[in-house]
């Protein structure tokens, strides 16, 4: 990356994520299963649903490439992050995220929930919502459940304040090897941010 730690390019903004594992379960199965689904059928020629504009393969490549950028085991009991004092607590991810990535998830979202409310033309996107949510993992889900999701993914997402960006270059500037540590600064950073993660990451 060609920026430093405290300054990104326009149009790049830092994130920093739970290693909270139905949260990103959230994250990757929405765009493997709802988007890619919505953005196969905005694709055909001939579109039987005559879906509402809207980014749908830009939205579900959204979640791919903020997944390409978590660790492997992400979710899966990694090596905690430690307090300044040696206390161990849940570990998070900061990453970099293009803005436009943002937008495209928020359009969709804007379509679906005018699709909630019955608007006129959106009745073919909430059958293909439901159609997603009918197939889904046991047991299935309804287009509210998986609007809902996608709203818990772009809670944290778009979380973007003065303690995000805070924790992000603490935790990108020199972090390396098995043993992590907060200095003070991020430690406030930290529980700023978790504190405002603890209502989305409610079940």
């Amino acid at each position: 990356m060609n920026e430093s730690g405290r300054t990104l390019r326009p149009g790049r903004r830092w994130c920093v994520l739970p290693d909270d594992k139905d949260w990103l379960r959230d994250l990757r199965t929405l765009g493997d299963r709802l988007l890619d689904h919505l953005a196969a059928a905005a694709a055909l020629d001939d579109d039987p649903w005559e879906l509402p504009a809207a980014p749908y393969a830009e939205a579900a490549t959204a979640c791919d490439r903020v997944i390409s950028l978590l660790p492997a085991r992400a979710g899966g009991g990694l090596e905690p992050l430690f307090s300044p004092t040696g206390l161990p607590q849940p570990t998070v991810h900061a990453l970099v995220m293009e803005s436009g990535d943002l937008d495209a998830l928020w359009e969709v979202l804007t379509r679906l929930h005018r699709a909630l409310d019955d608007e006129p033309g959106t009745e073919g996107l909430l059958d293909l919502v439901g159609h997603a949510g009918a197939e889904w993992a046991d047991p299935p889900r309804s287009p509210r459940c998986l609007i809902s999701q996608l709203e818990r993914v772009l809670a944290v997402l778009e979380l973007d304040t003065f303690a995000v960006r805070t924790l992000a270059v603490v935790m990108t500037d020199g972090q390396t090897g098995k043993t992590r540590a907060l200095d003070e600064t991020g430690q406030t950073a930290y529980e700023a941010v978790t504190a405002a993660w603890s209502t989305t990451l409610q079940p």
